[in-house]
């Protein structure tokens, strides 16, 4: 298949999902009484939460120079990072997941730095935000055990174990057949050098480097102020957004906490800058504190989003040029 056309397809596909989540998430949504309530939100607040994701994004910028750094052997300019960091979030929105390779893109084109073993660092990166997001579900566990635990039991295990046990025998082997297969294509491939074995080869040197680098850094405590430094961001914006809203304003910090480890579970969801999916879980989360579902957790999670939303896409754009100027004067 042709590679343009499997893109389309891809971004079709995955646009299809948003949109079908949206339309799920939304359809009971009174649109002009949300609005009227966007409008006598506290844009003040709003506008701490969108400086504070300006921070962030510039510490994650410099966190990826540190492993840069130690693999390359060569520090990118803090401006190249940032803005290569922006044009993947950009991408982000056309195709789920694709921005780590996006921005990677970007900073080849900018530092003329190996892409393999870039996309290494940002599963460095990467894994580190996966840890840090696991140790806040646990801090956030311990401290609301009430809280966190009805949502885990009510909202999450209930509705999937009710799903689980309506699904029928065929769905089950099918999965299994589809997995025999993987593994039969795996062993009749292995050991074949092929320019396909070539590259796959080659994409898994570049990330192990990438993944050594950790071991390599001399500005460790850095790289650990870095991460703890954009993840109070995230946490704090949270709150901030609370406090926007007539409604959450009564949630404290430690709420803004399970609120942020709630979100990271839906932009992880593989659509497009996670629409619908971070509407759906943040709104749902909100229902614990019995909140409306309509009127104020979906209220909640498109200010928060669409916020964000907006200043990625402004960033991105400017991404954009930024980008391919640097490359024109190279």
């Amino acid at each position: 298949m042709d590679k343009s056309l499997s893109k389309t397809i891809s971004y079709i596909v995955f646009a299809l999902i948003g949109v079908g989540l949206l339309f799920f998430v939304f359809k009971d949504v009174d649109f002009s009484a949300m609005w009227n309530d966007i409008l006598h939100a506290n844009f003040l607040w709003i506008g701490f939460a969108l400086i504070l994701a300006m921070i962030a994004y510039l510490c994650r910028a410099a966190r990826w120079n540190l492993l840069i750094e130690a693999t390359c052997d060569h520090k990118p300019t803090l401006a190249n990072a940032f803005w290569a960091e922006m044009f993947g979030y950009f991408a982000n929105l056309a195709l789920p997941r694709v921005g780590e390779i996006a921005r990677c893109g970007a900073l080849k084109r900018t530092e003329n730095l190996p892409f393999d073993t870039l996309v290494g660092t940002v599963i460095v990166e990467r894994a580190f935000d996966v840890l840090v997001t696991l140790i806040l579900a646990c801090i956030t566990f311990f401290l609301q055990i009430d809280l966190f635990g009805a949502f885990i039991t009510e909202k999450v295990l209930a509705p999937t174990a009710e799903r689980f046990s309506s699904v029928s025998l065929s769905v089950y082997v099918f999965a299994v057949v589809a997995l025999l297969l993987l593994v039969i294509i795996f062993f009749v491939f292995k050991g074949k050098e092929n320019v396909v074995v070539t590259k796959i080869k080659s994409f898994v040197k570049g990330i192990l480097e990438g993944l050594s680098s950790v071991y390599k850094l001399e500005k460790r405590g850095w790289f650990i102020f870095y991460t703890i430094t954009l993840w109070v961001c995230y946490w704090i914006m949270t709150w901030f957004v609370c406090l926007a809203l007539p409604a959450t304003a009564h949630l404290g910090i430690d709420d803004g906490l399970f609120l942020l480890v709630v979100g990271s579970i839906g932009m992880a969801v593989p659509v497009q800058g996670g629409i619908g999916a971070y509407h759906y879980i943040v709104a749902l989360a909100l229902t614990i504190y019995n909140l409306d579902f309509n009127s104020v957790g979906l209220l909640y999670a498109t200010i928060s989003h669409e916020s964000q939303l907006i200043l990625e896409i402004l960033l991105g754009l400017v991404s954009l040029c930024f980008v391919f100027r640097k490359k024109q004067n190279k």
